[in-house]
């Protein structure tokens, strides 16, 4: 199991951006064991068990750029969610609390941890995550409003033309800002980043590959889209 912690950053001197949040992983309709919610004060908490699901709502978290993010991989205690993901129990439960508090000193501001006793190859699938994630996260944070407008665009287009009269600009307009937004970067980064995740958690768990835990990467990779083109 994925367990995703997101703690709210400058919580004490901004508004609560938690319904929001909220609001914004309802709308992706990200697959979920125990659906996010707040757990205390300015906190989220989900547990999902795809590593396309857990990479879905970090990207989701990200654009929204207010969060510090933690993953824990791991066991979860058997039924402690059954009435939410606050009432969860369970290794992974620890690690995504150390994670989230991790991810605080981090520039990504996303942090992936695995049990402190599953052993160092889980760790080292753990961190080359995380270490991906600093890359991808840095080009959605740093990504502007007009920039996610042309990619937004291109996603529900047929081609970057039509995307182009929607917004009102060239094509050429738009091929620059899907350029600067590096948005073929960061998805050619979505198959690695999902195959590190379940790395980490067969190594965690100790499952091993004939489970499906592995086999399920190359399904869950995000099919091209407009902007990718």
């Amino acid at each position: 199991m994925y367990v995703l912690t997101i703690d709210q950053r400058h919580s004490r001197t901004s508004q609560d951006r938690v319904p929001r949040l909220l609001e914004a992983l309802a709308e992706a309709e990200v697959p979920c064991v125990a659906a996010f919610e707040r757990t205390a004060g300015d906190e989220v908490q989900g547990l999902l068990d795809e590593p396309a699901a857990v990479r879905a709502a970090l990207l989701t978290t990200l654009r929204d750029g207010d969060w510090h993010c933690g993953v824990g991989v791991g066991e979860v205690d058997d039924d402690s969610f059954a009435t939410g993901t606050r009432a969860g129990r369970g290794p992974a439960y620890l690690a995504a609390r150390e994670a989230v508090e991790a991810a605080k000193s981090m520039p990504g501001s996303v942090a992936v941890r695995v049990p402190g006793d599953s052993g160092e190859e889980s760790t080292a699938w753990a961190a080359d995550c995380e270490a991906v994630w600093t890359l991808v996260a840095g080009l959605v944070l740093e990504r502007t409003e007009a920039q996610w407008r042309a990619v937004d665009a291109v996603d529900r287009s047929p081609t970057q033309a039509a995307a182009a009269e929607e917004l009102g600009i060239t094509p050429t307009s738009v091929a620059g800002a899907l350029r600067l937004a590096h948005i073929r970067q960061e998805r050619a980064a979505y198959p690695a980043l999902d195959r590190l995740l379940a790395g980490a958690h067969a190594a965690a768990t100790g499952a091993g590959p004939g489970d499906g835990t592995r086999a399920r990467v190359g399904s869950d990779a995000t099919p091209e889209t407009g902007a990718d083109r």
